[in-house]
C-alpha cells in the first residue's frame, strides 16, 4: 500500500462543500470518483479539514492510499485529466504512512475577502459585497481580542455535546488591502465549524459601529452559543495553505473541526 499527499485548489461555488454527503456534489465525491475511475479501487480521500458549501481553496490537502501502481507525476496528470475544470490538483507526492492529512497539521491559513467598493457582479461568488462603510482600524483592534488560546464556544456552530473542548489557538490575524478588496487572514492549528466566518461577521459589526471592543470581549468570555448571531457569507472564505509537522516534530492529535 502506498500513500500520496495532494494539494488541491477548487472554486467552491457549485459544490456543497468538501465532505461527501451522498449527493454526488461535494469536492470529495468528485475526487474519489476520479480515483476509482483510474484505479478501479474504492479509494478514500482524507482531507486536512472540511470546507463548507461555496467556500474556496487554494491549498486544501488530502491523502489517499492505493495498491494501484502509478508514479506521482502520472497520478497527478491522470487525476487532472478527469476532474472538472473548477477542481485542480496543484501538487502530488508519495509520502510515508506516518503522514496524515488531518493529524499531521501544524497550522492553517484562512483568508476572508470583503469588497469595500462598488457592488461588483463579477465578484459576487468570490468576495463578500459589503454595503456599509467600515472602520477598519477598529476592526483590527477588535481582532487582537481573538489572538491566543481561547474557548471559542461563542463563535462556532459545533455543539458542546459533540465537541466539549472548543478551545483553539489563533496565532495571528492580519489585515491587508488591495484596492477595494480587504483581506483578513487567520492563522492557527485548527478552527471550529463556521468559526472564521463568525469571527469575521463580528469584526464587520465592529467596523459598522454596532459592536464595541468591550462587547466583543464579553461575547468571547461568555462561551455562549447565543452570543454571536452573525455568520459571514461563505463565498468570501478561502482555505489558503496548510503547513505540516516534519518527521522530527511531534504532532498532537486534534479533534475533527473545520
Amino acid at each position: 500500500m502506498r500513500r500520496f499527499k495532494c494539494v488541491v485548489s477548487y472554486d467552491g461555488t457549485a459544490y456543497i462543500g468538501w465532505q461527501s454527503q451522498c449527493k454526488n456534489n461535494s469536492i470529495q465525491e468528485k475526487i474519489e470518483a476520479v480515483l476509482h475511475r483510474i484505479s478501479n479501487e474504492e479509494i478514500k480521500a482524507v482531507a486536512a479539514g472540511r470546507t463548507d458549501a461555496k467556500v474556496h481553496a487554494y491549498g486544501q490537502v488530502f491523502h489517499f492510499d492505493t495498491d494501484f501502481y502509478l508514479d506521482a507525476p502520472r497520478w497527478q496528470w491522470a487525476i487532472n485529466g478527469y476532474l472538472p475544470k473548477d477542481i485542480r490538483i496543484q501538487s502530488l507526492e508519495e509520502v510515508g504512512e506516518e503522514f496524515h492529512a488531518r493529524f499531521s497539521v501544524k497550522r492553517k491559513q484562512y483568508d476572508y475577502r470583503i469588497n469595500l467598493g462598488e457592488y461588483d457582479v463579477c465578484m459576487i461568488h468570490y468576495a463578500y459585497q459589503c454595503r456599509h462603510v467600515l472602520n477598519v482600524e477598529e476592526m483590527e483592534k477588535a481582532s487582537k481580542i481573538f489572538i491566543g488560546k481561547h474557548d471559542f464556544s461563542s463563535f462556532c456552530a459545533n455543539s458542546l455535546e459533540q465537541f466539549p473542548n472548543q478551545v483553539r489557538e489563533i496565532e495571528d490575524i492580519v489585515f491587508s488591502r488591495d484596492k477595494d478588496i480587504l483581506t483578513i487572514s487567520y492563522r492557527g492549528k485548527g478552527f471550529l465549524r463556521y468559526m472564521v466566518r463568525m469571527l469575521t461577521a463580528t469584526l464587520i459589526e465592529v467596523g459598522r459601529g454596532r459592536l464595541t471592543l468591550e462587547d466583543v470581549s464579553k461575547m468571547l468570555d461568555a462561551r455562549d452559543k447565543d452570543s454571536c448571531k452573525h455568520n459571514a457569507e461563505p463565498q468570501g472564505l478561502y482555505l489558503m495553505k496548510i503547513e505540516y509537522y516534519q518527521n522530527n516534530e511531534n504532532p498532537l492529535e486534534i479533534e475533527e473541526n473545520d
